[in-house]
């Protein structure tokens, strides 16, 4: 199987708001993908969040948004260039925390498409241990 294409050269997405640093693997046949994500300590959201003070952690809308960028990479890998956005976020569970420095592996399973919208499971695990699972879906849109 060959590496996977750099993420900047299959997302449309840019720094600060890039949060997949390597798509790790991809496997076609089975549907399903692999990609990894630091969160550094100096990145802006770790300012706010969360209290007690000094005790920052990942907001979990983020670990959703990059299972977003995990599915528009997939989407955009069948239909380069093309437009992808996130339709629906289901059964959103957060487990655990994350915290700055911890490196983040995501995976994505395609359970199908129907009309141009693909649904797929996401887990998030930090530490050899799932922090955050969902369903997302989305669509790709003509321009």
């Amino acid at each position: 199987m060959p590496d996977p294409a750099p993420v900047k050269d299959v997302l449309p997405h840019r720094e600060p708001f890039l949060l997949l640093d390597a798509v790790i693997e991809v496997d076609e046949a089975a549907h399903r993908l692999r990609a990894r994500r630091t969160f550094r300590a100096d990145e802006p959201w770790f300012q706010g969040h969360f209290p007690p003070p000094g005790e920052p952690i990942v907001p979990g809308v983020l670990l959703v948004e990059a299972f977003a960028q995990l599915l528009a990479y997939y989407a955009r890998l069948r239909a380069p260039g093309a437009t992808v956005f996130l339709t629906g976020i289901d059964r959103a569970r957060f487990r655990g925390v994350v915290r700055p420095g911890e490196e983040v592996e995501l995976s994505l399973a395609v359970e199908g498409e129907t009309m141009g919208v693909f649904r797929a499971r996401a887990e998030a695990r930090a530490g050899g241990k799932r922090v955050c699972d969902a369903t997302v879906s989305g669509t790709i849109v003509a321009r």
